[in-house]
């Protein structure tokens, strides 16, 4: 079968990957406990929605604006170093969380939290990137993505069951858990090979990184030679992060339209299980008959059933139209992974994927915004059904912006 068949082909490859999904999997289980307890714990502590928006969205800000150094630091200074540093920021805010008692203490948990995320996230992306060989970097960007969602699938679940009608309690195992998935992800990615050999000390190449590279400026050069598939990219991205906001932000409001809660978790979770089941073998596709291909048939397959979900209310339609709109995504998304990939082999990756970041933080920082105002106009699932529209207008000039630039 294709999805255990290309794990074991990477295996034999390169034995980094499979490395690299295990911690995958156990820092996103933490990481999706911890996203999924966080706003509970700060309707409970403040009462106030508005409250709650503002410390959620912090995170994905603080990323917003320091991806890029750090994608820039990891060229520098290499990325286990980053990688490791983050996860370790993780597991001490674990420690801590049961502290969390005022909204001062939250807002600066959110920061440092938003800033281990982002130590985490653009290092390894920039690590799959090192590791990928020449003709499978769809697969392993698919391996990579899968393992990432099989944690986001479970945490929520993990974090349901810690979670205690009382607090105290409930901060206890949520800290402890995320602690130990952490340190558990910190210690398997221990074992893997740096993959950016530098001769000068840590210190020295973070002086350089400020003096010689001034922070983010070289990042954005490197980016800037991809030429027009850089900004398909980042455009590309940027509207499948925003299908992934306006899903997570959304959808659990179709419970004030008559949907029973049962209903609207089961269809949040199609918009999750199809890229546990199709990334690897999208990945693999992805490789053997083309990526642009596999990456404009998944975009325009995702606009259409977006439209589709958000024109019906029937619990049957919608279960089935967010399944395949993600579907589409789950084949999207490693083709054009793998492609960003191939267009940057000989540039400063860590800067890249940097760049690359800006655009899916802002899309989710964008995306609860815009999508609120056209909710709260239109309907929510009229939100859906513009996204779908703008993804299905936006990928001719997509495809047109990749050819243009003849990589």
């Amino acid at each position: 079968m294709p999805l255990f068949s290309g794990i074991k082909s990477a295996e034999k490859e390169y034995r980094p990957l499979p490395m690299i999904a295990i911690g995958g999997i156990l820092f996103s289980l933490g990481n999706a406990a911890m996203w999924f307890f966080l706003p509970i714990f700060a309707e409970k502590l403040f009462d106030d929605l508005i409250i709650v928006g503002l410390l959620i969205a912090i995170p994905s800000a603080i990323s917003m604006f320091l991806d890029i150094p750090a994608g820039g630091l990891s060229d520098r200074i290499g990325r286990k170093k980053l990688l490791l540093t983050g996860l370790m920021v993780m597991a001490i805010l674990g420690l801590l969380l049961p502290s969390v008692d005022s909204l001062i203490k939250f807002m600066v948990f959110m920061l440092f939290f938003g800033f281990a995320n982002l130590s985490i996230a653009v290092p390894i992306r920039a690590y799959v990137m090192d590791i990928a060989p020449q003709g499978k970097t769809s697969e392993y960007f698919g391996i990579f993505e899968a393992s990432h969602q099989i944690g986001f699938a479970v945490g929520p679940v993990a974090a349901g069951y810690f979670i205690s009608t009382e607090l105290n309690l409930s901060l206890s195992n949520t800290g402890i858990f995320y602690f130990l998935t952490c340190i558990a992800a910190a210690l398997v990615l221990l074992i893997v090979k740096e993959t950016v050999i530098k001769n000068k000390s840590t210190f020295v190449n973070i002086k350089e990184a400020i003096t010689k590279d001034r922070v983010f400026i070289k990042s954005l050069l490197d980016y800037k030679d991809l030429h027009y598939a850089g900004v398909a990219i980042l455009m590309s991205t940027f509207i499948i992060v925003f299908v992934d906001g306006i899903a997570w932000t959304f959808e659990p409001l179709y419970t004030t339209l008559g949907l029973s809660t049962e209903t609207v978790g089961l269809i949040l979770a199609m918009f999750v299980v199809p890229f546990i089941l199709f990334e690897i073998p999208a990945g693999i596709i992805a490789d053997k008959f083309g990526k642009i291909r596999v990456f404009i048939a998944g975009l325009v397959f995702a606009g259409i059933f977006l439209i589709i979900f958000g024109s019906t209310r029937d619990p049957t339609l919608m279960l089935l139209s967010a399944f395949l709109l993600t579907t589409g995504i789950a084949f999207a998304r490693p083709a054009m992974d793998g492609f960003l990939t191939d267009i940057s082999s000989k540039k400063e990756r860590g800067g890249i994927v940097g760049v690359w970041n800006v655009a899916e933080d802002s899309a989710y920082v964008v995306s609860p915004i815009v999508g609120g105002v056209i909710a709260e106009v239109f309907g929510i699932g009229v939100t859906f059904m513009v996204v779908g529209v703008a993804l299905i207008v936006a990928t001719p000039l997509i495809y047109l912006a990749i050819k243009k630039s003849k990589f």
